[in-house]
């Protein structure tokens, strides 16, 4: 395709929607390997050009990592719903309940990253007991040039398994919640499927949605240990 024809589609060059984004090459080169962006036309291995609409999707990416701390995987079900042609309420509730999901808590955002010291100091574990629970994937460390640091959700998991611990659970027991991990995620990509998939006319409560499934396995859990205590106590 001749330049004059790519200039009357109104497409831009990477370098333009950088321009025009305040984002760098090497991170549109990532959004498109992700699935975020898809060029409009390709010319050459290392050559393509992008929609007007493309800019507007990255100032949209930039906005819920900033103000809503939404991570890549979460954006791009939002972008893609846009695109399917989803009821503009139903994308911007989705955005809201989500929002909510990853948004960090007050005591998260004092807390902040802090080292694995502090981890120590401010939960009471001991280092080895924290390592383990890492080993577990139940608390997640980031690797940075100074070592592991933690953040505030993280804080908050380590200061509730002290306590556990003081019940006798050991950091060996958590193995149980690894489990229970893969089927929370298990439950997210289900609900991913149920929600992505709904016909364009089909708007549900999102924040109903996840409220609800929420307090589905709150009511399991204590129907469950009800049942676990009264067959201990017939049988004691």
């Amino acid at each position: 395709m001749r330049k004059s024809d790519i200039n009357k589609q109104g497409l831009l060059r990477i370098s333009e929607v950088a321009k025009a984004t305040g984002v760098s090459l090497p991170t549109i080169h990532y959004y498109t390997r992700e699935g975020l962006l898809f060029p409009s036309l390709k010319t050459a291995h290392n050559m393509a050009y992008y929609s007007p609409d493309c800019v507007k999707d990255i100032l949209l990416i930039k906005e819920l990592q900033s103000n809503k701390f939404l991570p890549l995987s979460v954006i791009k079900i939002i972008l893609q719903a846009r695109r399917d042609g989803q009821d503009i309420e139903h994308v911007a509730e989705m955005e809201s309940v989500l929002g909510d999901i990853f948004q960090p808590t007050l005591d998260e955002t004092k807390s902040g990253s802090i080292s694995l010291a502090e981890l120590v100091s401010v939960s009471g574990l001991t280092e080895t007991d924290i390592k383990e629970l890492v080993a577990k994937g139940v608390i997640f460390a980031s690797e940075t040039e100074k070592g592991p640091v933690f953040e505030g959700i993280d804080i908050r998991i380590a200061q509730i398994a002290k306590r556990l611990f003081t019940f006798g659970l050991k950091p060996a027991d958590f193995e149980i919640y690894r489990q229970y991990m893969e089927i929370i995620r298990s439950e997210f990509k289900t609900m991913h499927e149920i929600i992505h998939h709904l016909p364009n006319h089909e708007v549900i409560p999102l924040k109903e949605f996840f409220k609800l499934a929420s307090d589905f396995k709150g009511c399991l859990a204590t129907k469950i240990y009800r049942q676990e205590a009264r067959h201990l106590q017939e049988h004691s």
